[in-house]
């Protein structure tokens, strides 16, 4: 029975995943720890981030923060509701348009988030260039990878061209 013939695996390109995907979690672990220890859940931190952080002429609307949570609305009304709760963001109706409820920061809730915010710049002063070093050799790899792939088809249109001047066929390898 012949064996299935799989595409050879880039070992350096799985190393650099690895490597990344560690780097990273390294990083999540150090911020759900960081909003635990402000007694945050690490939730509450990421929607006051997200609050703070929208952009000029945007507004924090629930659909726009379950979006940026990854979540579905009704989590994020939940987490709003929490937030809200303990006095860490505020609801005002929008101007615009009145059936959309739109989030800002307290001055509890920006208090937390500087606190946060501060620890978070410190640590990626740390974990930054690691995680641009892994970015790095995943880029590496690829291109060690795909570079091999191009030569591979290159080779594989000169024999074809090639077969073709003769009028041969050329036969596929096993």
């Amino acid at each position: 029975m012949a064996a299935s013939r799989q595409p050879p695996k880039s070992t350096s390109l799985l190393q650099a995943l690895a490597e990344f995907r560690y780097r990273l979690r390294c990083f999540m672990q150090f911020s759900e720890q960081a909003a635990q220890d402000h007694r945050l859940h690490p939730r509450q931190h990421q929607l006051l981030l997200q609050i703070a952080g929208i952009r000029e002429g945007g507004v924090a609307t629930i659909n726009f923060l379950a979006e940026r949570l990854g979540v579905r609305q009704n989590s994020a009304v939940e987490l709003a509701n929490r937030c809200v709760a303990e006095g860490l963001v505020r609801r005002v109706e929008d101007p615009v348009d009145r059936r959309r409820v739109v989030l800002s920061l307290t001055a509890k809730g920006t208090r937390a988030l500087n606190a946060l915010s501060a620890s978070h710049a410190r640590e990626l002063d740390e974990f930054g260039p690691r995680l641009a070093r892994a970015l790095e050799e995943i880029k590496a790899a690829r291109s060690v990878r795909n570079s091999g792939a191009t030569s591979r088809r290159s080779s594989t249109a000169s024999r074809v061209g090639a077969a073709a001047a003769h009028g041969k066929r050329l036969r596929r390898p096993n």
